[in-house]
């Protein structure tokens, strides 16, 4: 083959390895004879130690190795026009950030000579088996590269995004995006890097037959992975240099970075809540051993068989017999099989599907269009349906009503449960509820058998660590508690406990017999019942029994203490509990239920539930905020007996009360606007809707008064974090029955707890496009508001403000909305201040008014007021409604004929967006920079480029009927209509 221009390789080896790695491919390349007259080969190596002892001496992080990679490709390959990447390992997350960095600082035309990335066996969503490695050595070892290779790590997920959107991709060449073939595959036999982890999110690749270490050390010519390369370099051998003369730039916006090229965390009001990564299985609780019983390992198998694809199957049967721990199994072995796992709890549901369908590769547009408009099941399924690789979809814990359609039936399969079309597809629900007739005759329901003797015995031998007695002592406890794996567990860990606690109990337990006798003392209906004929009622008393005699010796050895805190945390959601962040205020001290409580004292407690196996504490991967990623959990049959504990239910405005106090105060000042602070609203969220609806719509009737407010704001807040992260349906979910039944719990429509959930279920109806409802609901609110708290106070101005946007939005009736605008702005001047951000939130929306209302250069001074004021104050320029100021003024100058300075306008606006490419507010301002060009004499050619582009992209992401869509396709054809031929 005549190549005239030289190709360079560069080989990039992985985590604790060196340049000698590539002695096979390096040995095949120069044997090879349609390469070796035009190929370069060029080894980059950088320093990974597995641990640096010389103390004067730091392990370089991602991010030097990535300017370290920048570097040598500057000085090295300066000369070099053509370059193919190959990478292994954890070299493939190096060069992901090198070209993410280079991006984030304009420098997208530096990349052009690179023609084709390949990486074999890159943790692209993270590496499980570092977490094993980590847990042995992290006493020794802080490795800052091993740590990037843990699930999920923040640095990695953004560098993956820019790539994705900015590479994979890319459009055109600009300076911030280049377009570049990228290539991911996985080993067949790697488990270090399973292949479903390496292939990650990018949609080209494959699976060739390796482990993590043969995959980059071919026997011959024919191993796929060298033919993977020699693709590669011949591809990039054959192409054309890109044009000198590029196409017209489709302008899109740049990931914002300081100086050193790192990206920031999004603006006040900003971010974009489909940027965070999948999470994984809670796979920490699958720790306390092997999984027992013939029966329930081959339903696991039958479970991830070929014949088990394209179903539903439901893995029913008694609380505790397990259920959960067998779909994790399941899961577990899934994943490592090479299939994509989605793990969805039930009370965070919609965000789950929702973060299902961005990891599936909808546009952000999409996904937000959908959850809107109430198109969230179908979108999610047609993805999942059209999904080209194998996955397992699991619900745990799962309500037959939620995951049907709202107001339908789970069995009828239009809601979150379906039936796959997708032969690659599987769905595993796990829950209570064994009726057929419920789930529907297309659904598999799998009783899940209960331990036998023999394997009850195992499991409680195994975990007591030799403490308990006999086999014989353990069959006849795995009989007396019915072969309830969950029972069996509590009798395990508090045998275990009692032996080696170094404090003397009060208590006849100390082994297998003694413990059987304790609980045949409290039931007295277990004859006849054990194993599969155990029932619901009789299955609940022994998990309930089991609980209160681990609860009683945990009670005489820290005075009671850890059963009232465990009864709290029930009060909550059965999701992951941060307790770090709820117990870090001083409600325990302040509560009756904890006196003279120390922090001293509420650690003895948290350390003893969890030696006594009453809740599971793990810690989270993926959380900046380390209280965040502390959590515990505890199983949903304990969570509902304690619910029914007499001393809750008698006491429940100091439990419930307490519950939601350690919840308003986890998230004082922490704007659930703010997207800074959505992490721990999205952790929080679960458990203060569930303790919300408990204290208001339960059968608790509080006789507090005061608790029931505190549920409302706790209510109110929540539903502020759900519409901002575009979650209107749970939010109007929450505020809807505690409106329509607050009589029910002691308090009027017109009262100013009610009104500020009304406020919020109008600003739902504007978010959903449904103004005359909004204006009703907002209207109502603004006159009950001004008359209890007068015409300008802050909450009455808000809820004037929405009003007065439901009105500005509908068509003809900008002039109506002007008045009350600039009645609001005055007001807001007095009482927030001038350059408050709500204050300059109500002046945009004043100045996009006087702009339909053709009082263009009165809309430029406001926007330039607004603008100026975010300098002074230092606000971000990515923060939304600062953009949304830059837009106003765009159009402003636009329509007093001065395209010129519109145009550096949008154009720094479109920079700055910290929105993904496909967002709705980043595909509007594409609009607006297509106006702005049609409105230069010359540049009609170029609109013309920009505009197709932008249809292009919206067919692609997007409905035809979408508002947007309409309108670009509409000038579009206008434009080509009115242009000369």
């Amino acid at each position: 083959m005549a190549v005239r221009t030289r190709v360079h390789l560069v080989l990039v080896h992985g985590l604790f390895s060196s340049a000698k790695v590539w002695k096979a491919f390096e040995r095949l390349l120069a044997d090879d004879p349609e390469l070796g007259d035009w190929l370069s080969v060029h080894p980059f190596q950088y320093d990974s130690p597995l641990v640096r002892l010389r103390p004067d001496r730091r392990v370089a992080e991602t991010d030097d190795i990535a300017d370290q990679f920048g570097t040598f490709l500057e000085t090295e390959l300066a000369d070099a026009e053509r370059i193919v990447i190959v990478t292994h390992s954890q070299g493939g997350l190096v060069v992901q950030r090198f070209l993410a960095r280079k991006l984030w600082n304009g420098e997208g035309g530096d990349l052009r000579r690179i023609r084709h990335f390949t990486m074999f066996a890159c943790p692209n969503t993270g590496s499980g088996f570092f977490l094993t490695v980590r847990k042995w050595l992290k006493v020794l070892w802080h490795n800052p590269q091993e740590q990037q290779l843990r699930p999920f790590d923040r640095a990695v997920t953004e560098a993956q995004r820019t790539v994705l959107s900015a590479v994979v991709h890319a459009r055109a060449y600009s300076d911030q995006e280049c377009p570049i073939p990228v290539r991911a595959y996985g080993g067949s036999a790697d488990d270090v890097v399973p292949p479903v982890v390496a292939r990650g999110v990018f949609p080209k690749g494959g699976v060739v037959t390796a482990d993590h270490f043969s995959i980059v050390q071919p026997a011959d010519r024919t191993c796929a992975s060298y033919m993977a390369v020699r693709g590669a370099l011949l591809e990039a051998a054959r192409e054309d240099a890109p044009a000198a003369a590029p196409e017209p730039e489709v302008l899109t916006p740049r990931s914002p970075g300081d100086t050193d090229g790192r990206p920031v965390l999004p603006a006040p009001a900003a971010g974009e809540p489909d940027l965070a990564p999948f999470p994984p299985p809670p796979y920490p609780q699958r720790e306390d051993g092997q999984v027992k019983g013939e029966e329930r390992l081959a339903l696991v198998a039958h479970l991830l068989s070929e014949q088990a694809r394209r179903q539903v199957h439901v893995l029913a049967g008694l609380g505790g017999s397990g259920k959960s721990r067998l779909a994790l199994e399941a899961a577990d072995r899934a994943q490592r099989d090479g299939r994509r796992v989605w793990w969805v709890s039930m009370p965070e549901l919609s965000l789950r599907m929702r973060m299902i369908a961005r990891d599936l590769g909808a546009p952000s547009i999409m996904v937000e269009r959908a959850w809107l408009l109430g198109t969230a099941m179908d979108l999610v399924w047609t993805l999942l349906n059209d999904c080209p690789d194998p996955w397992l979809l699991v619900f745990d814990n799962a309500d037959p009503e939620r995951l049907g359609p709202r107001g339908g039936q789970v069995s009828g399969g239009t809601g979150w449960l379906r039936r796959p079309q997708n032969a690659r597809g599987t769905v595993l629900v796990t829950s209570r509820i064994r009726r057929q007739q419920t789930w529907g005759d297309g659904i598999r329901v799998h009783q899940v058998p209960l331990l036998n003797e023999k394997d009850g015995a195992s499991m409680l031998l195994e975990r007591t660590g030799g403490h308990g007695g006999t086999n014989e002592d353990a069959r006849r406890l795995s009989r007396e508690l019915g072969g309830l794996p969950l029972a069996l567990r509590h009798a395990a860990d508090v045998i275990k406990a009692v032996n080696e606690s170094r404090i003397s109990l009060d208590s006849d337990i100390r082994d297998f017999e003694t413990f059987r006798s304790t609980v045949a003392a409290r039931i007295d209906t277990t004859a006849g019942q054990d194993g599969p004929h155990l029932s619901e009622l009789l299955g609940r008393e022994i998990v309930e029994k089991s609980c209160g005699i681990a609860l009683d010796l945990l009670g005489r050895r820290e005075q009671g203490q850890p059963a009232a805190l465990l009864k709290v945390f029930a009060c909550l959601s059965i999701a992951p509990i941060p307790y770090r962040c709820l117990l870090a205020g001083q409600d325990l001290t302040r509560s009756p239920l904890f006196p003279g409580e120390t922090p001293a004292r509420t650690g003895a407690a948290l350390a003893g539930l969890e030696e006594f196996g009453l809740v599971d504490a793990y810690e989270r991967e993926g959380f900046a905020e380390r209280d965040l990623a502390h959590v515990l959990t505890m199983h949903p049959v304990v969570h509902g007996v304690l619910r029914e504990d007499g001393e809750v239910r008698e006491r429940s405005a100091d439990y419930y009360g307490l519950a939601v106090r350690m919840v308003l105060s986890a998230t004082h000042l922490r704007n659930p606007d703010h997207p800074a602070n959505w992490p721990l609203w999205a952790s929080l969220a679960p458990h203060a809707m569930e303790v919300a609806r408990a204290c208001l719509l339960g059968d608790l009737k509080l006789a507090d008064r005061t608790v029931r407010a505190e549920a409302l704001e706790l209510a109110r807040l929540t539903a502020r974090y759900l519409i901002a992260t575009g979650l209107p349906g749970p939010a109007y979910d929450l505020v809807l029955p505690m409106v329509e039944r607050c009589a029910s719990f002691g308090f009027d429509v017109d009262d100013r707890e009610i009104l500020g959930l009304r406020h919020e279920q109008g600003r739902i109806h504007l978010d959903r496009e449904q103004l005359a409802q909004a204006e009703r609901v907002l209207e109502q609110v603004v006159r009950a508001r001004t008359l209890i708290l007068g015409e300008n106070d802050a909450d009455t101005l808000a809820s004037r403000h929405k009003l007065a946007r439901a009105i500005n939005e509908q068509s003809g009736r900008e002039g109506e909305a002007e008045v009350m605008l600039r009645s609001i702005v005055e007001a807001e001047n007095e009482v927030r201040g001038r350059e408050h951000y709500d204050t300059l939130v109500m002046r945009n929306t004043l100045a996009r008014t006087m702009l339909a209302l053709g009082s263009h250069a009165e809309a430029e001074a406001e926007a330039r007021q607004i603008l100026d004021i975010s300098r002074r104050n230092h606000w971000p320029p990515s923060t939304p409604e600062i953009l949304r100021a830059r837009e106003t003024l765009t159009h402003a100058l636009l329509r007093q004929d001065r395209a010129h300075e519109a145009e550096q306008v949008i154009r720094a606006a479109l920079r700055d967006a910290s929105q993904p490419p496909d967002s709705n507010l980043v595909m509007r301002f594409r609009f607006t920079f297509v106006l702005v060009l049609l409105g230069i004499r010359g540049r009609t050619p170029e609109a013309v480029n920009q505009l197709k582009a932008l249809v292009r992209d919206l067919d692609r992401v997007v409905a035809s009927e979408h508002p947007l869509s309409v309108q670009a396709r509409a000038l579009l054809d206008k434009t080509l209509r009115e242009m000369p031929t």
